[in-house]
């Protein structure tokens, strides 16, 4: 599995600071992890959302931004090019929202840039949002928690 590439949706990184997930622990010591810049700004997002609802403390709030801080070091950004953004623009095998099909078009150049003639299996997408993972394994990326959604 040490080929495989892991793609981390902002759905499966918010379980993990606002719900206490544990998925992330399945990829304790993945080397190759990564998502789209945009998953920062949903984080950010979030959290600042969490705290003004009063879902979380400003404590725990800290705690949470501390702690993506930390996972953040270990994920590669993948930055909105052009590229990105024209494919995401693109149709997709099933009606997806605007930032479910930036991060659908983030994966798949980020799949280019390393394997550029890569089988999309090589990258597990990990999202608990049904559409998102119905749509990726259409790509043919592999879905490891779409039977959780």
């Amino acid at each position: 599995m040490s080929d495989q590439l892991h793609y981390l949706d902002s759905s499966v990184v918010l379980a993990w600071l606002l719900e206490g997930s544990d998925v992330l622990a399945t990829l304790e010591g993945s080397r190759r992890v990564a998502s789209s810049r945009l998953l920062w700004t949903e984080v950010a997002r979030g959290l600042h959302r969490a705290l003004q609802t009063d879902r979380l403390s400003a404590t725990a709030t800290a705690a949470a931004r501390h702690r993506f801080a930390r996972l953040a070091t270990r994920i590669a950004s993948i930055r909105l090019t052009e590229a990105v953004l024209r494919r995401a623009e693109g149709p997709y095998p099933v009606v997806v929202r605007s930032l479910d099909a930036l991060h659908l078009a983030s994966a798949e150049q980020w799949l280019l840039a390393e394997v550029p003639a890569g089988d999309p299996a090589l990258i597990s997408l990990w999202s608990f949002d049904a559409r998102m993972n119905q749509c990726a394994a259409l790509l043919g990326f592999s879905t490891p928690l779409m039977e959780t959604t």
